[in-house]
């Protein structure tokens, strides 16, 4: 029989397990059970350093910036440093007990213009985002075969870690550069294979895209994109303006692009709907008495995607009351000038130049054009008309001196666009034709009607123009008022600057584009003799359907509808709105406001013909299915006169950056699909998670 161990014992027992624990020694007289106890100690000495590292006494960048630590190196022993971070290469091992490999950091600052201009030292940023690690296993007496000898050269790159070592000069034909003697390294997480082999490709999968963020030269856009927000939040602050956020669960209203809809739970077939922007929430601030408000408004809209549009994205929007277009025009200038001078150390020219909206469209074919080069189109409606198509009379051309013989090619039709429209080209050789033939062909190809016989208006054109030998001469025709945007030789125009200039960082050329036309006609989808037809009966707001009328075409807009008439022409309506441009790209755009009721309700009413809006009521009575009544009321209750914009942000700080894509500034960007495959949005939900919100799928 066995006996049952007493209480005493077991007391012993527990007690010796305890020190066991605690201590980590075996009590067992098995030497496989202490070599076992010993491994698993020490796996666990190698936990503990993962989460109680020693902090970090400098950064990479202050090793290199700090002047009390340089001098410090230079007069005394090399100080002892700690540093966290990343292995940015794969070690280089030069011998048996010797290896290399570069530390990369946390600290990625974006310094200014004035801050680079200002820096004596002869380290680049990008230099002082890294720093060599040397670690030399003969001088510290490790054993290079046991399990924690020769760490350095075991590293896999982007290998989390923490460096212990000596600071001294690098050896090579760079002085400045320095590099870290190691004396102790911890690995705080090790990197799989795969983050080598995607530091190594050309096209990161975007799942990973917290991998790709590692590199310098994102960590140095967000970086900017940061100091960007502070420099803007600056100018703001100094012009008294009061930042305000506004809800981003607002209701379906027909504004333009298609909505992001979220259904609600509480009220059965109800929707909220995520804001395109916060336009009419400032207007509402501004008939609250907030005098200037601005915000980093998130914006959302379904749409099609490029590369410089998300389907949410971020916008800098501010509102001013009791002001005019040229107050809002001067603060938003204010802005700029000290952005480019600050982030690129480049002066702007201001007031910026001033366009009209019909003159940007007949001198450059656009109503964002790119004035770095002073190439125009000329209306040669003086000389020749075209009878191919009522709609589009205006003959022009576009001429282009080749240098080189280098020769661009043809424009083609947009994607996805219903025209075949390209311009006619012809390159001038006076040696071999006729100086009329580049004009016959266009006679041919648009019915064109002459004022004069063919050789006389061809060689009053060419001498007016300076047309010579060698020169492409591109012709078309456009819109008398262009809808047509950008038009045939506005599309050629860009290709050519494209293709065959060269632009520095410096030359840069803002301006405001104003005078647009205030409603837009509608496209009927059909191609008339080789161009896109439009309907002038069915209308939309060029902007948003919220902004004032010029002062000259509001009698024409009043008359309109008083009289309950619908039709309004559209080609000589015009509103204050105006848009802000550089270098070809709208960085932002605003407008005046209608701050009266009664206007903004003909115009939504008659004009626009948005349902559920009635053209009069009644003090006090109700419209249930009136999509801005909570607008139109606000505005009845004394709402001040106001203005305001909105600069694309993303877009700003992509130029800023020198970057063509919008993604680049963007920490989580999503696909052109409208996906983000790092996280795998959007998901599919559950039918008891539908059923929740009262939505069913169709099968």
């Amino acid at each position: 029989m066995r006996l049952q161990p007493s209480p005493l014992h077991l007391l012993k027992r527990l007690r010796i397990s305890y020190r066991v624990i605690q201590y980590g020694r075996s009590y067992s007289h098995n030497p496989s059970a202490g070599i076992a106890q010993t491994a698993r100690r020490d796996e666990i000495a190698k936990l503990k350093e993962r989460f109680d590292f020693p902090k970090a006494t400098h950064t990479i960048w202050q090793l290199y910036r700090d002047a009390r630590f340089q001098m410090q190196l230079q007069q005394g022993p090399a100080p002892k440093v700690v540093l966290h971070g990343w292995i940015d290469s794969p070690p280089r091992k030069v011998s048996r007990t010797r290896a290399f490999a570069n530390l990369r950091d946390v600290q990625f600052l974006y310094r200014t213009a004035e801050q680079i201009e200002n820096e004596k030292h002869q380290a680049s940023d990008e230099d002082v985002a890294t720093i060599q690690l040397f670690e030399d296993l003969t001088a510290r007496s490790a054993d290079i075969d046991s399990p924690g000898g020769a760490l350095l050269r075991r590293m896999k790159q982007e290998t989390c870690v923490c460096v212990e070592g000596y600071v001294c000069s690098a050896k090579g034909n760079v002085p400045w550069r320095l590099e870290i003697v190691v004396d102790r390294i911890t690995t705080m997480n090790q990197a799989e294979d795969l983050v080598s082999q995607m530091r190594g490709a050309k096209d990161w999968d975007p799942k990973y895209r917290y991998l790709q963020l590692r590199s310098f030269r994102l960590q140095r856009a967000l970086a900017m994109r940061s100091k960007v927000a502070t420099l803007i939040r600056n100018v703001f602050e100094g012009h008294g303006f009061t930042e305000v956020e506004t809800p981003l669960l607002f209701r379906s209203t027909p504004e333009g692009a298609r909505e992001f809809l979220v259904p609600s739970r509480t009220e059965a077939g109800k929707m909220y709907a995520l804001p395109q922007s916060p336009q009419q929430y400032k207007q509402l601030l501004m008939a609250s008495g907030v005098h200037r408000y601005y915000q980093f408004a998130k914006c959302f809209r379904d749409e099609d995607l490029r590369k410089d549009r998300q389907p949410e994205f971020t916008q800098v929007d501010l509102e001013m009351s009791f002001v005019k277009a040229s107050d809002v025009q001067d603060i938003v200038e204010s802005i700029l000038v000290r952005l480019w001078k600050e982030i690129k150390g480049v002066e702007l020219r201001h007031p910026f130049k001033r366009l009209r909206y019909i003159e940007a469209m007949s001198r450059y074919g656009i109503d964002k054009p790119d004035l770095r080069s002073n190439m125009e189109i000329y209306d040669l409606s003086e000389f020749a008309t075209s009878t191919a198509n009522p709609d589009y009379p205006v003959f022009e051309i576009l001429v282009f001196r080749p240098e080189n013989s280098k020769f661009p090619a043809a424009v083609s039709a947009p994607d996805g666009s219903p025209t075949l429209r390209t311009p006619l080209s012809h390159r001038i050789r006076l040696s071999k034709e006729e100086p009329s033939k580049w004009l016959d062909r266009c006679v041919a190809k648009f019915d064109l009607k002459l004022v004069s016989d063919l050789e006389a208006t061809a060689s009053e054109i060419m001498k007016k123009f300076d047309i010579r030998d060698g020169d492409v001469v591109y012709c078309c025709t456009r819109q008398q008022m262009p809808f047509e945007n950008p038009t045939p030789l506005g599309r050629q125009r860009l290709q050519i600057m494209q293709e065959t200039m060269n632009f520095s960082e410096k030359d840069l050329a803002p301006l405001w584009v104003i005078d647009f036309p205030l409603f837009t006609p509608t496209e009927t989808g059909r191609v008339v003799n080789g161009c896109v037809e439009f309907d002038y009966s069915r209308v939309v707001a060029t902007h948003h359907p919220f902004t004032m009328p010029s002062i000259d075409s509001l009698p024409e807009v009043l008359d309109a509808v008083e009289e309950e008439s619908s039709w309004v022409d559209v080609r000589t309506i015009f509103g204050q709105h105006y848009d802000i441009v550089v270098n070809g790209v709208e960085v932002g755009g605003g407008s005046t406001r209608i701050h009266d009721s009664s206007l903004q309700r003909l115009v939504l009413s008659r004009i626009l013909k948005v349902p559920g809006i009635r053209t009069h009521v009644e003090a006090g009575e109700i419209e249930p299915d009136n999509p801005f009544a909570h607008l139109l009321n606000a505005l009845t209750m004394a709402c001040p006169p106001h203005a305001g914009l909105a600069l694309g942000f993303d877009r700003l700080c992509a130029m800023l950056n020198g970057s063509d894509s919008i993604r680049d500034v963007i920490a989580f960007p999503k696909t052109q699909t409208g996906a983000d495959p790092l996280v795998g949005s959007p998901s599919r939900v559950t039918d008891s998670q539908l059923g929740v919100y009262h939505v069913q799928l169709k099968k």
